[in-house]
């Protein structure tokens, strides 16, 4: 993948202040509040007024609004200063900046430095910053290569660059991203790494993830689809608790642990492959999937419907197979995809005879029938993610 760096273009500056605290300033050039330090003429962006101040201002007069550009350099009481930083708590409560753009020096971001910074959608920096760049609205550190800043407000679709070896804990929590798409660069979702945010409908997880940790995917109550990579070793605990839309999962071969309410409240998820590699299922990982009835069990636990062992994975429960696939048999969870878009078509190869239902990202039936062919083809009226369920597991693909 190409990673293309935007330079700063010509963003008009619509800044009033800043905000309080013990790093706060009532000293401002251009609309922006600073701390200098005369030793090394350098200063870092802060905001206005005394400590807490931000806490009780209402009307945002105090904070940066709109689109803010922090120059390399600020001219005060006669002398030029490099501005190299934003200090702790910089841009705190700035509920209306939209974009911000960062010079080549600022090289250093201070704690909560965009702390309630809610509809922020977007972070550029010139492309010479020997420290921080950024890559589709992101503020990324140059070493090591990991996301430094994730807009509050940025939406619709994202794609992460390759070189992230993990997503860091809390990074996109209650962001409002609809999709993303982990490169197989990365290796582990830390804990909270994508928790609360409710917009999260298809993720994409790379190839080289081998753990998820705990609340990884929590309370995302819009997603639905969840392919695991055949790298993945753990899900960790409440990993994926209350995201109630979740409707299909795909796991593979080499799972060893699904730790405690992994996913519990998933009360949509309606069919589970247990690999032979299973070792371990924590309390209640499976507690409140009412709708978990069809079970594909190649591990060693001795389930039983009914029964609340093995993290309730069966409570549910009125078909489980067991022992290897029959000859001939076709799952996503351990051969490679059967199922393939094209433009306008989802073609389905070797099933024939075998029933297959089409869902789109809404969760409707848009068509149901037989596979007559050995390539069977379904048009389909729009484009977009498309669910398609063959006897008891399912297939996401993307028609455009």
């Amino acid at each position: 993948m190409k990673h293309r760096f935007p330079l700063i273009s010509s963003i008009i500056l619509f800044a009033t202040a800043g905000i309080g605290s013990v790093a706060a300033s009532d000293t401002a050039v251009d609309g922006i509040y600073y701390n200098f330090d005369e030793a090394t003429l350098t200063a870092k962006v802060t905001y206005r007024g005394a400590e807490d101040d931000w806490m009780y201002d209402t009307t945002g007069d105090l904070a940066y609004v709109g689109n803010l550009v922090i120059p390399a350099s600020v001219t005060y009481n006669d002398k030029v200063y490099t501005v190299v930083g934003l200090d702790a708590d910089a841009l705190i409560n700035s509920k209306k900046l939209i974009t911000l753009s960062l010079p080549a020096t600022v090289t250093s971001i201070g704690d909560r430095a965009f702390t309630l910074c809610n509809a922020l959608q977007s972070i550029t920096v010139d492309a010479a910053n020997p420290a921080l760049l950024s890559y589709d609205g992101l503020l990324y550190y140059r070493n090591p290569f990991t996301i430094a800043v994730v807009p509050r407000g940025k939406t619709g679709a994202l794609e992460l660059p390759d070189g992230l070896v993990e997503i860091p804990s809390g990074k996109f929590q209650k962001s409002s991203i609809e999709s993303v798409i982990i490169p197989n660069s990365v290796t582990t979702i830390k804990d909270g790494a994508f928790s609360e945010c409710k917009l999260l409908v298809d993720i994409t997880i790379g190839n080289r993830v081998h753990t998820i940790e705990r609340s990884a995917f929590m309370n995302d109550t819009a997603l639905q689809v969840v392919q695991l990579p055949a790298s993945m070793r753990t899900i960790g605990a409440s990993a994926f608790l209350g995201c109630f839309h979740l409707t299909y999962l795909t796991i593979k071969e080499g799972l060893t642990t699904i730790e405690e309410s992994a996913f519990s409240g998933c009360s949509s998820l309606c069919g589970i492959y247990l690999p032979s590699t299973l070792t371990y299922i924590g309390n209640n990982a499976f507690s409140g999937c009412i709708s978990l009835t069809s079970i594909m069990n190649n591990s060693t636990f001795d389930l039983q419907s009914g029964s609340d062992a093995y993290g309730g994975v069966a409570l549910y429960a009125t078909d489980i197979f067991t022992g290897s696939l029959p000859t001939g048999a076709h799952t996503s969870t351990v051969q490679e995809p059967i199922v393939e878009a094209t433009p306008g078509d989802i073609v389905i190869h070797y099933a024939e005879g075998r029933h297959v239902q089409v869902y789109n990202a809404a969760g409707l039936l848009v068509a149901q029938q037989r596979c007559t062919t050995p390539h069977h083809t379904l048009s389909v009226s729009t484009a977009g993610l498309y669910i398609v369920r063959l006897d008891n597991r399912a297939y996401k693909v993307l028609v455009r």
